[in-house]
C-alpha cells in the first residue's frame, strides 16, 4: 500500500504536472504548420486552376474541330453532287446550270459579300416527307464580316432550292463557320489546278475540286502560330459526252505497251 507521503506518490504527481504544462504548442510550431499548409494550398490551388484552363481549352478546341469538320462535310457533299452542265443551246433546261467562275447570277448577297464559288448545280438536296423541293439545288459560298465585328470572316452558305418558281426564286443563307480569313476554290483539269473554269466553253466539267480555308489563330493573334490552310480536294465523278470523247481520243492516241 503506498501511502500518501510516499516518495513515489510524489515523483508521479510532479510528473503529471510537467506533462500537463507541456502539452500545448509553441508560436514557432504555429507559424511553421501554418506556413506548410499555405504552401500545400498553394500547389493545390495551381494544379487545380491548371488542369481547368486545360480541360476548357481542350473542350473549345474540340467544339471548333466539329464546326469545321462539320463545314467541310457540307461542303464535299455540295461539290461531289455536281451536276451535268446544260447544253450551251438548251436555254429551258433550269435544272442543269453551268459552272462558270466569272460569270455567274447574282442574288443579294452580291451586294454584302466576297463570292468564294460560282452558283454550283448540286444534288446535295436532301428529300423527305417536309421537304417541298427536289434534292437538285444551287448553292454558293461567300465570305462575309464577321457578326461580333471582329477582324475575321464568316463562310456563308447560299442556298436555292426551289428553281422552277412562278416568281423569282428565294434563296436561303446559312453561316456556316466563324473566324475564317480567306478561302478559295480552285479547279483541277487533269493535269493542272486553275482559279477559273467555264463550261460553256469547254463543255466539260474540272475533275477535281480543291476547297482551301485559313482560320484565325487561336488565342491571342499576337502570339499564336498563324495556322497553314485547311485544303479539301473532291473528285468529280461526273462526266460530259465531251470529256468522254476527249478520254476516247487520248486512249487511241497512247501507243501500245
Amino acid at each position: 500500500m503506498i501511502t500518501r507521503g510516499h516518495p513515489f506518490r510524489r515523483a508521479h504527481r510532479a510528473s503529471l504536472r510537467r506533462s500537463g504544462g507541456e502539452g500545448g504548442f509553441t508560436l514557432l510550431e504555429l507559424l511553421l504548420a501554418t506556413a506548410i499548409g499555405a504552401v500545400v494550398l498553394l500547389v493545390i490551388n495551381t494544379t487545380f486552376f491548371g488542369a481547368l484552363r486545360l480541360h476548357n481549352t481542350t473542350h473549345e478546341k474540340i467544339d471548333q474541330d466539329l464546326v469545321l469538320q462539320r463545314t467541310l462535310g457540307i461542303v464535299r457533299k455540295d461539290l461531289a453532287g455536281i451536276m451535268l452542265p446544260a447544253n450551251p443551246q438548251a436555254t429551258t433546261n433550269t435544272l442543269s446550270g453551268q459552272l462558270m467562275s466569272d460569270s455567274f447570277s447574282t442574288n443579294a448577297m452580291d451586294n454584302t459579300g466576297e463570292r468564294i464559288t460560282p452558283d454550283i448545280t448540286t444534288s446535295s438536296g436532301m428529300i423527305d416527307g417536309w421537304t417541298p423541293f427536289a434534292e437538285v439545288q444551287t448553292v454558293a459560298y461567300y465570305l462575309t464580316p464577321a457578326t461580333d465585328g471582329g477582324p475575321t470572316k464568316d463562310l456563308v452558305r447560299v442556298v436555292t432550292r426551289n428553281l422552277l418558281p412562278a416568281a423569282d426564286p428565294i434563296a436561303d443563307t446559312y453561316t456556316l463557320l466563324p473566324g475564317v480569313l480567306s478561302a478559295t476554290l480552285a479547279y483541277f483539269d487533269g493535269e493542272y489546278w486553275s482559279e477559273t473554269w467555264d463550261s460553256t466553253a469547254t463543255s466539260t466539267l474540272p475533275s477535281a475540286f480543291k476547297f482551301s480555308l485559313v482560320m484565325a489563330p487561336r488565342g491571342d493573334a499576337t502570339t499564336a502560330a498563324n495556322p497553314g490552310p485547311v485544303e479539301l480536294i473532291v473528285p468529280v465523278y461526273v462526266t460530259t459526252p465531251t470529256s468522254a470523247q476527249l478520254a476516247a481520243d487520248a486512249a487511241a492516241a497512247a501507243p501500245l505497251l
